[in-house]
């Protein structure tokens, strides 16, 4: 399953964009903040996707400016975004933290080391709990962000805040 095709599959339903578009819409939503996802991948994926038959695409020069390519969701293409979103919804995946090799080796450090580790790690949870709060609680007032990049925003808000307190019990732990 392809979470990027799913990205550009769904972002592409009603409107047509060019490559460069879709990275800059999709860098303003900090996807890969949630999604293991680079500018290149994107890319990359357009052009499968097009190659696939999954795209429609068509080079338009609007004044001026260079060419672009337009790139559009076709029959084909909303068939594979379908199959895409019911495989999703059977397949949630699994949850992989990058933090879990450094906790398997944890108790090979000498305690002071491991206590400053230990410390950096609880800190920086705290940092990024405090950063998806005040986001969090701005989106909420104002309602910059709705439907389902708010959901996920909820999400990780309250991901985090039970990371920080299981941050705090591992410290406490090891202190």
């Amino acid at each position: 399953m392809s979470s990027i095709n799913l990205i550009i599959l769904g972002y592409l339903q009603n409107k047509e964009k060019s490559a460069y578009e879709m990275v800059k819409e999709f860098d303003s939503w900090n996807l890969s903040n949630w999604l293991k996802i680079s500018d290149p991948s994107i890319y990359k994926n357009i052009i499968k996707l097009c190659d696939n038959g999954y795209l429609n695409s068509r080079t338009v020069k609007e004044g001026e400016m260079p060419e672009k390519t337009l790139y559009s969701m076709n029959e084909k293409g909303n068939t594979y975004f379908n199959e895409l979103m019911e495989e999703s919804s059977k397949h949630i995946g699994k949850v992989y933290f990058e933090f879990n090799a450094f906790f398997n080796n944890i108790e090979h450090l000498p305690e002071e080391k491991r206590k400053e580790y230990l410390k950096n790690f609880k800190n920086k949870i705290e940092e990024r709990r405090a950063f998806v709060a005040s986001r969090y609680n701005h989106e909420k007032q104002h309602n910059e962000i709705t439907g389902s990049g708010f959901i996920l925003l909820e999400l990780y808000n309250e991901f985090y805040s039970v990371l920080q307190k299981w941050s705090e019990k591992v410290f406490d732990h090891y202190n």
